[in-house]
């Protein structure tokens, strides 16, 4: 009997071939559900932040007996509507949308460009909290829009009266929120 070599054999390229167009088709399926669960890890972490921010807003205000404010500034350090730029927290006594003395306590980040913050907030662009922790002057909300309304990541904040912020989503992804009282919300 006669010992030969086993033959070393490669791939095909047929093989190889097969392979590739089944990596191709479970990245054609896995691709679109990372995507959405990208966006809806960066929504979630971006309402967190906000919540995050009005309760610290709320909090300094009833340790510091000071009426303290969140909002965007701007380059006179006075508040403007944009919540697309980092949110400074800081004690302003006189409401006047500026921080007393430059004191700001903190700043915070938006940290995602997936989506655009809108406020409700007669024009002011900001929200003032009392020492007792409630809303000084006028309640207001914002409205945190997806790039694309139809994956059902909008959402709605709205802070109370008494200071306490909550959130209304869009459940079916037709790029509207609609509130307990009959209203509508929608992007701009």
């Amino acid at each position: 009997m006669r010992n030969t070599p086993l033959q070393v054999r490669g791939v095909t390229l047929i093989e190889l071939l097969l392979v590739l167009a089944i990596m191709a088709i479970s990245l054609g399926f896995a691709v679109p559900g990372a995507n959405q669960l990208y966006q809806s890890n960066s929504k979630s972490k971006l309402v967190n932040t906000y919540f995050g921010a009005f309760a610290l807003t709320r909090s300094h205000a009833a340790n510091t007996k000071k009426v303290a404010a969140i909002c965007p500034l701007g380059k006179d350090n006075a508040c403007i509507d944009d919540w697309n730029r980092p949110v400074s927290i800081f004690p302003d006594a006189d409401r006047n949308g500026k921080p007393d003395n430059g004191e700001i306590w903190r700043v915070i980040s938006k940290g995602s460009d997936r989506f655009q913050v809108h406020s409700r907030t007669a024009g002011s662009g900001s929200f003032h909290f009392s020492p007792d922790g409630i809303i000084h002057g006028a309640p207001g909300s914002l409205v945190i829009c997806p790039e694309d309304t139809s994956t059902g990541h909008m959402t709605y904040i709205a802070v109370s009266r008494g200071g306490r912020a909550r959130q209304v989503r869009d459940v079916n992804g037709d790029g509207k929120i609609r509130l307990s009282w009959g209203g509508k919300v929608t992007c701009p």
